[in-house]
């Protein structure tokens, strides 16, 4: 059943006309209905035929039975001969034979053309019985099948003539069928093609009230909505056109305008490129003028401090006390300006790279009382607190962390006012030493916690005075050494100056 169904599936599914395809299916449609009929009405016609042989063999026994109802007729076998001859001149019998209840023949004759094959000859055996049921003789009869074979040889004949016929009426029906049918399919087919070539403009005159008349009406609506589809996309191609013309007018003057800006831009960059040449030359100026400046400043700077100081340790005798007061000014000036000289010197060093690292492994629990005890100062109260531990090293140079804590130890006690508190605190952090410095001063607004590290900036209100220097240094200071700088604050209540170095 399932190679029926691909057989038909492939059929269908073949490259051929649908006439063609129609006069295959009704051929084997007629075939296969005449095959069918055909074997039906043979079966019939050999059950039939059967049936009748069997009857007249039954009617024959019937007529022999009456004439040996008692068993010494059968004593006489000449007779018994005689009688089965007689039966066997029946055209239809070729043989005949009579056998004892025990199996012993008692007569048979057969005719001179009777057929040797078997299947030629059909036995049929009736049990011949007393009136009180017993066996009697069996009487076999023998009936010819030629005649049922050429009868059925002429059925076979009647039917495949009658078969050819109703195939040449039906291919001649089925041509015209077709042709009825597929004419409004080919005009559909037509249509279809024009439209597949753009000729959208197409319809189709098919009237009938069938599925193909459905199509055709469907198609004919379809062609209208791509001719209006298509005088839509017409019109909006068009729309969209004249846009993209507006948009790449638009684009060049945006181009002319750009090509003007960037030629604008490049002779910015030029002038820019100059100044900052300029400015490169004036900071350069600068800082050499700076460092020699500083340089020629710091020796009378150096001797006039030695002075005062030796003046003030009284050693050569005591100063008038309407002096000191003038002394301890010019003392206090002295160191100011040479803090300032010093911060200068060193902001030329970073910036002309001529800055040298003599890194080290330091104990941080070493140094830091040192630094703490150098920047303290004895005119107000202040609490420190310090918590480093006592096995922490850092790998740094060790003047410049000196003057790293300096300045950020000088901010927080300047800025700190007396009763206040300065903390100090180092640890392990990410590979690094992550160090804190944190008051309780005057803090910094949030809008200027990012200015802080830059050069020569104080923070607004800032009457403590200062170069705005110090900041700026240690900044680059701890850049030098791999670390990085930060401060969080809040105003009124202190700030915390965060860095990092390298751990030991």
């Amino acid at each position: 059943m399932s190679r029926f169904k691909s057989f038909l599936k492939s059929f269908f599914l073949f490259r051929a006309s649908l006439t063609v395809k129609f006069i295959t299916a009704m051929f084997f449609l007629v075939l296969m209905g005449a095959v069918a009929f055909g074997y039906f009405f043979v079966a019939w016609e050999m059950t039939h035929r059967q049936d009748e042989l069997e009857e007249e063999g039954r009617s024959i026994a019937n007529s022999f039975r009456s004439l040996f109802e008692y068993e010494i007729s059968l004593k006489d076998l000449s007779f018994v001969q005689r009688q089965v001859e007689i039966i066997a001149e029946n055209e239809n019998i070729v043989q005949c034979a009579l056998f004892h209840p025990s199996g012993r023949k008692l007569a048979q004759t057969a005719k001179k053309d009777a057929p040797l094959e078997p299947h030629l000859i059909h036995f049929y055996t009736y049990p011949l019985r007393s009136d009180d049921g017993e066996l009697i003789a069996s009487l076999q009869i023998g009936f010819s099948l030629h005649r049922l074979g050429t009868r059925l040889d002429e059925l076979k004949r009647d039917i495949l003539l009658v078969t050819l016929g109703l195939l040449g009426v039906g291919i001649l029906f089925t041509i015209i069928l077709t042709r009825i049918l597929l004419r409004p399919i080919e005009k559909l087919v037509e249509a279809t093609e024009q439209v597949a070539r753009g000729e959208l403009a197409q319809t189709v005159d098919i009237r009938s009230r069938d599925e193909i008349g459905d199509l055709a009406r469907g198609f004919n609506q379809m062609t209208l909505q791509l001719q209006e589809s298509h005088g839509d996309l017409e019109q909006k191609v068009e729309e969209r056109t004249r846009q993209l013309e507006e948009n790449i007018e638009e684009l060049n003057q945006a181009r002319n305008s750009a090509l003007k800006m960037l030629e604008d831009l490049q002779a910015a960059k030029r002038e820019l490129e100059m100044v900052n040449r300029e400015l490169k030359d004036m900071d350069e100026a600068k800082m050499k003028f700076i460092g020699l400046a500083s340089h020629e400043l710091k020796t009378p700077l150096t001797a006039i401090k030695a002075n005062i100081d030796f003046i003030l340790s009284e050693k050569e005798g005591k100063a008038p006390e309407y002096l000191k007061s003038y002394l301890l000014t010019i003392q206090r000036n002295t160191n100011r300006i040479r803090g300032t000289m010093d911060h200068m010197l060193d902001l030329t060093r970073i910036k002309s790279g001529r800055l040298l690292l003599y890194q080290e492994p330091i104990l941080l629990s070493e140094v830091i009382g040192g630094y703490i005890n150098e920047m303290k100062p004895v005119d107000k109260k202040i609490f420190i607190e310090v918590d480093v531990p006592k096995d922490l090293f850092v790998y740094v140079d060790r003047g410049w962390l000196h003057d790293i804590f300096i300045n950020l130890l000088s901010n927080a006690f300047k800025f700190t006012s007396d009763g206040g508190r300065v903390s100090v605190r180092a640890l392990r952090k990410d590979g690094t030493v992550l160090h804190q410095i944190q008051d309780t001063g005057i803090g910094i607004p949030g809008d200027q916690l990012e200015k802080v590290f830059e050069e020569f900036y104080q923070v607004d209100g800032n009457k403590q005075g200062g170069t705005g220097l110090g900041l700026a240094i240690t900044k680059r200071l701890v850049e030098e050494h791999g670390g990085r700088i930060w401060v969080e604050s809040i105003l009124g209540e202190g700030s915390v100056f965060s860095f990092t170095l390298p751990i030991a």
